[in-house]
């Protein structure tokens, strides 16, 4: 797949069936307004069903994303019917990239706060740089954090853990975010991508939706159903010399 523009912040790409999603907006340190956020959903709703795997990045050094941009935010003041809008736009981004059916990694170089660790925490991993930074920091500001988005924090780091992120507003390295739980590596994030995509497409997209769903019923049969998956024969056979 060719790379595509969604809006000149977003671009996305298909290479070794990886889809590489890259936030390009230098001038403002990815802070992403109203309309970058639809363009988010729009770009992850057309990643091909060729991809085994999803790496989300930034293509501005140094930094991942600043958030929602606050230039865009200042409307909100007065315009009540745009404070849904954006609402629902990043709720719609964060939502389309956590129910993607593949396995997704956020490469975080630098700075990541606000609406960004939303974005990170919406991948099934997170692998930080050891520059890295993570906030928060809507409580400064004195508004909230979308509910999902609590949630999701809440999950991966614990009620007190996220608690002090959201209430203290402040930022913390990669050392102590990987001490908490926020992230899950610090590294390279292609190293982890690489791994996954040598992987059966068909057995990742069942291990992820067995994750992210295990009450499903169906699953216990889709467990059974994999065993017919042509790549388990051939290992099979490679096993006992057959091939």
């Amino acid at each position: 797949m060719a790379a595509r523009d969604h809006g000149g912040m977003i671009a996305l790409k298909l290479l070794d069936h990886v889809a590489i999603l890259s936030l390009e907006r230098p001038d403002a340190r990815n802070a992403l307004p109203t309309g970058a956020w639809q363009a988010l959903a729009a770009s992850l709703r057309t990643i091909p069903t060729s991809a085994r795997a999803l790496l989300l990045r930034s293509a501005v050094p140094g930094v991942f994303c600043a958030g929602a941009d606050l230039a865009d935010l200042a409307r909100l003041v007065d315009d009540v019917e745009a404070r849904s809008v954006f609402r629902l736009a990043l709720e719609d981004a964060v939502g389309v990239l956590a129910e993607l059916p593949i396995p997704t990694v956020a490469q975080v170089e630098g700075g990541c706060f606000g609406a960004g660790v939303a974005l990170a925490l919406a991948c099934d991993l997170i692998v930080a740089s050891p520059g890295a930074r993570f906030g928060i920091p809507p409580a400064r500001l004195g508004i909230g954090y979308p509910v999902g988005d609590v949630a999701r924090l809440a999950r991966r780091v614990g009620r007190a853990q996220a608690a002090r992120l959201l209430f203290t507003a402040g930022s913390i390295d990669s050392a102590e975010a990987l001490r908490i739980g926020l992230v899950d590596n610090i590294g390279d994030a292609s190293e982890v991508i690489d791994e996954i995509a040598r992987n059966d497409a068909t057995a990742l997209r069942l291990l992820k939706h067995i994750l992210d769903d295990p009450l499903d019923e169906s699953l216990d049969q889709a467990f059974e159903d994999s065993f017919g998956n042509p790549r388990f024969a051939a290992g099979v056979a490679r096993y006992r010399g057959e091939a």
